[in-house]
């Protein structure tokens, strides 16, 4: 983790914050004229040390890391709804090796500087309400998350179970918790299908974002996560990854919920994409996907787990996505909307995300320039609370295998929580913020 002393005065801190902010448009400015080179380099071999082999001739035969299967399962920026689908093509492609626990873990830490031109407000995604100061700057350092997971690969059985600690933790959370479990029955070496059952991000949209650190727009209103098992039933072939998800009915992580039946699995969601290889460094993904019960349903907005009046109703969501790769160049469009109008703003509620990222190298450094524009809309134009906007550029070191620098500058147009929006939002707010953050994968 970056470790910045604190600032104590208002000027101090602008000072410090635009000196930031110019140094790391400066190293944009650097890398964009740095020599390119092919794009469809593997990061994984970069010319830098590599400490697995050695780890792995040192542990028992049954026990193994892989960093490349951890980078995927503790990635909360990629492979957002897909991980369960993931873990099978890694062992279809002889990633995972069969018969071994594999363990692998991660640390982010990061800096956040941030300043707001209304006391108080600070509408950065990613965030929540008590990390920030009632001033109108902020900067504090923080553990994103502190995880460990392990991977059990068994013929036919694939099983994973992930414990972390996070000091970003959703109300009603614990900061140390068992995040996710699963088991998977499948082999598609064998036949195209799975079948997982446990707690897991549940199969519907994809969610990415490029930036380093902090999520979109899509993400934060639509991200659905269970906090009780549900199943999966999946199919993956020919580019084809399609699923079917029974969901308890239950308020889960996030965006799941259901109205009253707490005993029973009327939730669902279906979820299907298709990509296409057009040639050795062309190709395109679209996806669609379409999720029951949401959280707006009820005219009291309930984000925090189990709070909201009795009125409501399954409240829908649909999403469609689409993802164009040319070499090291990723660009993606993602849009999500609920089917009926959300009783606390009377409007429905939707959200956008464009992003574009481009790989490339810093001297020898992998290297990962990112922007991302998102929105969130809720109300009507005109509306206090009609939409949030935000825009980022990220930078993102891959210093060695194991650990990555990452960079970003955020601007958010509008201050509008997702609790009580009709009452706390204000169209005015403008705020700017700095992000450096490490991660650490093994």
């Amino acid at each position: 983790m970056l470790f910045i002393s604190k600032v104590t005065s208002n000027k101090a801190f602008i000072m410090n914050f635009k000196l930031l902010k110019y140094s790391f448009l400066s190293i944009i400015a650097f890398g964009a004229c740095a020599p390119s080179v092919q794009a469809q380099t593997d990061y994984r071999q970069a010319p830098f040390y590599d400490i697995e082999p050695d780890i792995n001739e040192a542990l028992p035969s049954v026990l193994g890391v892989n960093r490349a299967a951890s980078e995927m399962l503790f990635d909360r920026q990629n492979n957002v709804t897909d991980k369960a689908s993931q873990q099978l093509l890694m062992r279809h492609h002889g990633i995972l090796e069969d018969n071994k626990f594999i363990v692998g873990g991660r640390f982010i830490g990061s800096y956040i500087a941030e300043r707001t031109n209304t006391d108080g407000k600070f509408p950065i995604l990613s965030r929540l309400p008590p990390t920030h100061t009632s001033g109108n700057y902020d900067n504090y350092s923080v553990v994103n998350e502190g995880a460990i997971g392990g991977t059990l690969t068994l013929p036919y059985i694939t099983a994973y179970g992930q414990g972390e600690y996070t000091e970003v933790e959703y109300p009603g959370q614990e900061q140390t918790q068992w995040r996710k479990y699963w088991v998977t029955l499948g082999d598609l070496d064998v036949a195209p299908v799975y079948l997982t059952y446990g707690k897991k991000t549940v199969a519907f949209g994809d969610f990415s974002s490029y930036a380093p650190i902090t999520h979109n727009h899509s993400s934060h209103y639509f991200w659905a996560q269970t906090r009780r098992p549900l199943v999966e039933l999946g199919y993956v072939d020919n580019g084809w990854n399609a699923t079917a998800s029974l969901i308890q009915s239950h308020r889960g992580l996030r965006v799941v919920n259901a109205p009253d039946d707490e005993d029973g699995w009327g939730n669902f969601a279906v979820n299907a994409s298709k990509t296409h290889e057009i040639d050795e460094v062309r190709s395109f993904k679209v996806g669609a996907g379409f999720l029951r019960g949401s959280i707006y349903d009820s005219t009291l907005a309930h984000h925090p787990p189990d709070f909201g009046l009795n009125d409501r109703e399954w409240s829908g969501a649909w999403n469609v996505n689409g993802r164009y790769s040319h070499g090291s160049f990723d660009f993606m469009a993602e849009f999500t909307r609920t089917v009926d109008k959300w009783p606390a703003t009377d409007s429905r509620v939707h959200a956008l995300t464009v992003q574009g990222r481009y790989k490339d190298y810093i001297w020898k450094i992998p290297t990962t320039y990112s922007l991302m524009y998102s929105e969130g809309m809720q109300g009507d134009s005109g509306d206090e609370w009609h939409v949030m906007r935000q825009g980022g550029a990220g930078l993102e070191l891959r210093a060695t295998p194991n650990i990555a620098f990452g960079f970003e500058y955020m601007i958010n147009k509008s201050f509008v929580p997702l609790i009580m929006p009709t009452v706390i939002a204000d169209d005015g707010v403008v705020s700017h913020t700095f992000i450096a953050g490490t991660k650490v994968t093994f």
